[in-house]
Parts: structure tokens; C-alpha cells; sequence
């Protein structure tokens, strides 16, 4: 419940503090008095923007804060117990806005959520939604108590519409994929052809080069081994008759003992040498057909080469690179079918879930159809007719799997169902006012005065919470007078019995039922214009209503007028 309210240089609203009690409060003034910004003071409150230049002319900063009773509920979203609710929002000259809860910093969206629980506001907008199609399903759904499992048909939506893209992603890769298939499966089968191996093609060159210069090799190994140990002036028996002058020699002077060591060792190197040498000529056999073989291996390791980057090291981490994306091929179909196989889940869900809802929706709608025409006749609209229609909509039977297009959906049923997270149906409102005249569009039919009419007694059929909002109703009042003035003020002083209501009003008939009264006036103070909500007393709402009923004038008739609707709405309360 709204307790308190003050708003301060809000445009002409200097210095205003109202307190508010329970039940039915009527907001009247004269026209351009400042009820509207009363209204937007409240809107931008709770989240909504404000005009621009509403700083008030020499004020630096508007300040508009409410204070508001804590239900259960509310204490369970942390506001500690026992305590009232503090909101207050600030607006600048320069067009910054800060807003508060319990006087902590809060974001914009944080408060229009919050707000949203507390202060429900029906003004102009609130009958532009009325003749909008789009927003019947909501009052339908309000009404029917179904804003839990829109909820769900909503994270349904949201999970599908990731899983969808992430569907189209993966397809793209396989398209992608498929593309190069053949061409991977070609080079991949060309290298394994060959099979090379890591540093093949410098290890046959060298084979290749021995067997093609054979006799080149075998006559040089021989002259070598012959120079070293085996000819007339071999080297190594000079080496030999050199190591025993050496041993004499260090035997007279021991301090030689290290070089004739050195001698020996290198003498064995050179004998060791010789000894390879002598193997190799010996292993080295000329065959012609090997050579040719080698020469036809090299030449086809040349080609992957000159293919696959110039080196072999290139060819074979082109051959890893094909392995990968062949292996990444067989990965991207595992991720299609478990994405597949999620989205199906997630279409059943949605399906069931959303046939749920549309059973709901068709008990919920006739239930609001007689409530509908029941209030509207306690609101002076006699013989109306109220229907909720649907469209279901729903193509032709198909075996196509289509839930890649992101909309269409295909049940169990083999029926293609157009899925959204509002569920399978659209809703629209139909009225006659008329005998004999069949319900159409409300754009088609309803004027200023039924449509108020119609949101009064939409606003008595939805569901009323123990954290109901403070209903405010700006131009709840429009196209209506006299006795339907009446008529409509009974209606809202019933509303106010289960919640809290503001309605603005330049109704007599209206007024007189409010349990409270506010008056907005515009006065003249320091050479500056400022408007002021005051609290009426009786006598002063007594003399509030003549002014109403006699337009301006308080005349004796009007006074005594005034009373009689007062105590008439006593009566009724």
C-alpha cells in the first residue's frame, strides 16, 4: 500500500507531501491544474521517463519518492520486516536520473521491476493496449493465472532459439565439410599411398647417391684403405715403427709417457676408420633394380613435396591436419544429432506444455466472457456481448522436419503448430453493445465511454494478490456522465475493497464515493506559479463537488446537490 508521497520541483509541483490511507482516493482539480503531473510524478516513480525540462526552473535536481507498506512477500525478497519500503528517484537538470530502494543505488531496470509490483497505472496507454490484439492474450492469461507457465513456454522459446543457432552453426560446418570431403578423402588416400616417413627422402638420397656413384666410391675406398694399411707406403706401419720410438723414448724421459699415448689413440682411430671404410666397400653390391626402385620412391616423395608445402616435414603435418578434419567431420555429426535429439525434447515440452496452457485458456475465456458481460451491466451497458476469440494457427499435415525455420514446429500429430513463447494461439477481444448485433473488433465498436467501461471491468476480473499494486486510473472517466458516472464510481469503490485505488476524475458521481479526497489547485506564490494537492475535509469536499456539478459556481442548488451524493455514497459504502 502507497503510505506516503513527495514530490519536489517536478515542474510546477514544488513542495508536495501526501499521505495516502487504504480503499478509494479521488483526485480532482480544474483543467491544467497539474492532475497529470501528478500522474507522471508517480510514473516516473516507478521506472517510467519524464518530459523533458521537469527540473523545475531554478531547482538543480526533481525528487520524487514513495513510501509503501511491506507485505510477506516483499519481506521475502530481503526488505527487512517490520520496516516500510523507500523508493525515490532523482532527475537532473542536465537529464541524469539516479534511483534508490531502502536508499541504496539501484538500476533503472532493477526499479521499473519493483515498481511494476507496486503501482499499477492505467491511463491513456492503458486503452491504446485495449484496442490492440496483440495484448488480449495477456489480460486473458492475467485473468486465468497462467503468467507461471508463460514463464515456461518462455524459457522454452529462449532454449530453443540457442539451441536452433547453434543447430545452424554445426549444419554449416557439415555443408562446409562435405564441401571439401572428396578432396581430403583424395589427399589424405595420396599421402597414404606413399607413407612417407620423417626425413625418408634425405636417407634415400644419399642410398641414391651411392649406388650412382658406385664405382667412384669402391675404387676410392680401396685406394684409401690401401694408402692407410695395406700398400707399399701404407701409413699405418710407419705409424707403428713411430709408436715403438716413442715408447723408447719415453723410457728416458718419462715425461714423453702422455704423447705416446696420444699416438697410440690416434693411430687407432685411423685403423678404426679404415676398418669402416673397408665395410662399406664390402656391403656396397650395384644393383640396378634397387636404384631404379629407390629413384621411383624419391621422385614420388618429391611430388608430395612440391604439393604439400616443400618439405616433407610439410607433408606430413598436412597428413595430421586431414586426419583432424576428418575426425572434426565425425564430431560435428555427434554435436547435429545431440542437438537434434535436444531441440525434439525441447519441442515436446513445448507442445505439451503449450496444449496445457491452450486448455486453460479456453475454460479461462468463457469463465471471462460472463464476468465480462455481468460487470458491464452493473456498469449500465445493457444486452452487451463479450467473446474471446482465438486463432490457432496451424499448416498444412507434412513429414518435413521444419523446426530448423525457428517457428514452425511439428507435433506428434504431424501437424505443423506456429510455437512462440506466448504458446500456440493468438486472442483477440469482440463486443456488441447492441441488440441484435454480433460481436466485432474492439477498434470496430467500442467508443471513449465503453472502453472505459470495458478496462474497469477487465481490472474487476483479474485476479486481485496480497501484493496487489496500487491501482492508479488516469481518464478512467472519459465518455462518461450522469447516471453511467455513477454507475462507474459504485464499480470502483467495490475494486477499492480488495486493493488500494487512485483515480483521477472530473466526475461529481465519481468524487462522492472516493473514502478520500485530493484536490490539485494551481496558485500564485512569490510571483511564481507552483501546483498544490491538498487533503479535503467533508466540508471542503462538499464544496469541491458543487464546484464540479455547477461548473465553477458555488451555487445553493449545487451545494445541496453535493450533499446528497455524499451521503449517498456512504450509504453504499
Amino acid at each position: 500500500m502507497l503510505l506516503r508521497l513527495e514530490i519536489k520541483n517536478f515542474a510546477l509541483l514544488r513542495d508536495a507531501e501526501i499521505a495516502f490511507n487504504p480503499g478509494f482516493t479521488a483526485v480532482t482539480g480544474e483543467t491544467g491544474a497539474g492532475k497529470s503531473l501528478f500522474v507522471n510524478a508517480i510514473t516516473f516513480l516507478v521506472g517510467g521517463k519524464a518530459a523533458p525540462g521537469v527540473v523545475r526552473d531554478g531547482a538543480r535536481v526533481a525528487i520524487v519518492e514513495g513510501e509503501f507498506s511491506l507485505d510477506s512477500e516483499s519481506q521475502e525478497k530481503g526488505f527487512s520486516a517490520g520496516k516500510s519500503l523507500l523508493i525515490r528517484r532523482e532527475l537532473t537538470t542536465d537529464g541524469r536520473s539516479r534511483a534508490f530502494i531502502q536508499d541504496s543505488p539501484v538500476t533503472l531496470k532493477t526499479l521499473a521491476r519493483n515498481g511494476s509490483e507496486l503501482i499499477d497505472i492505467t491511463a491513456q496507454r492503458a486503452f491504446s493496449h485495449l484496442l490492440e490484439p496483440s495484448r488480449h492474450l495477456d489480460f486473458l492469461d492475467q485473468f486465468a493465472g497462467l503468467n507461471a507457465r508463460r514463464n515456461t513456454l518462455t524459457d522454452y522459446s529462449t532454449e530453443f532459439s540457442t539451441l536452433e543457432k547453434k543447430l545452424r552453426i554445426a549444419c554449416e560446418k557439415k555443408r562446409r565439410f562435405q564441401e571439401r570431403q572428396d578432396l581430403i578423402d583424395f589427399q589424405l588416400s595420396e599421402i597414404n599411398d606413399v607413407n612417407p616417413e620423417q626425413d625418408e627422402d634425405d636417407r634415400l638420397n644419399a642410398e641414391i647417391r651411392k649406388l650412382e656413384h658406385f664405382e667412384e666410391f669402391h675404387d676410392s675406398a680401396h685406394r684409401f684403405n690401401h694408402l692407410l694399411s695395406s700398400g707399399e707406403t701404407a701409413v699405418d706401419p710407419t705409424l707403428a715403427e713411430a709408436q715403438q720410438l716413442l715408447e723408447s723414448l719415453s723410457g728416458i724421459d718419462p715425461a714423453l709417457k702422455e704423447l705416446t699415448s696420444e699416438h697410440a689413440t690416434a693411430r687407432n682411430m685411423l685403423k678404426e676408420i679404415a676398418h669402416r671404410v673397408s665395410e662399406e666397400r664390402q656391403h656396397l653390391v650395384f644393383e640396378a633394380d634397387k636404384l631404379e626402385s629407390l629413384r621411383e620412391r624419391y621422385h614420388r616423395l618429391q611430388g608430395l613435396i612440391r604439393k604439400y608445402g616443400g618439405s616433407l616435414s610439410a607433408v606430413l603435418d598436412q597428413k595430421q591436419k586431414l586426419i583432424k578434419e576428418l575426425s572434426a567431420g565425425d564430431d560435428n555429426q555427434h554435436e547435429i544429432d545431440e542437438l537434434e535429439e535436444r531441440i525434439n525434447k525441447i519441442i515436446k515440452r513445448w507442445v505439451d506444455t503449450a496444449r496445457k496452457v491452450s486448455e486453460t485458456r479456453y475454460k479461462a475465456a468463457k469463465r471471462l466472457d460472463k464476468k465480462i458481460v455481468n460487470s458491464l451491466l452493473e456498469l449500465g451497458i445493457k444486452d452487451s456481448l463479450f467473446e474471446v476469440c482465438f486463432s490457432p494457427i496451424q499448416g498444412v499435415p507434412s513429414t518435413d522436419s521444419d523446426y530448423r525455420s525457428g517457428e514452425v514446429i511439428q507435433d506428434n500429430n504431424d501437424i505443423k503448430i506456429n510455437l512462440s513463447e506466448r504458446g500456440s494461439e493468438s486472442v483477440e477481444f469482440y463486443l456488441s453493445t447492441n441488440p441484435g448485433i454480433k460481436p466485432r473488433p474492439l477498434a470496430q465498436v467500442a467508443s471513449g465511454g465503453e472502453l472505459s467501461r470495458l478496462l474497469l471491468a477487465l481490472k474487476e476480473a483479474l485476479p486481485t494478490a496480497e501484493n496487489e499494486a496500487v491501482v492508479i486510473l488516469d481518464e478512467i472517466d472519459t465518455g462518461v456522465s450522469g447516471k453511467v458516472a455513477r454507475l462507474v464510481g459504485k464499480k470502483l469503490k467495490v475494486l477499492s475493497g480488495s486493493r488500494q485505488l487512485v483515480a483521477v476524475t472530473h466526475l461529481p458521481q465519481i468524487a462522492s464515493l472516493a473514502d478520500n479526497h485530493l484536490k490539485v489547485v494551481k496558485r500564485l506564490a512569490d510571483e511564481e506559479t507552483e501546483s498544490e494537492i491538498i487533503i479535503l475535509d467533508e466540508k471542503e469536499r462538499i464544496n469541491e463537488l458543487a464546484l464540479l456539478l455547477s461548473d465553477g459556481s458555488l451555487t445553493e442548488a449545487a451545494l445541496e446537490q453535493a450533499k446528497n451524493l455524499m451521503e449517498e455514497g456512504k450509504r453504499f459504502a
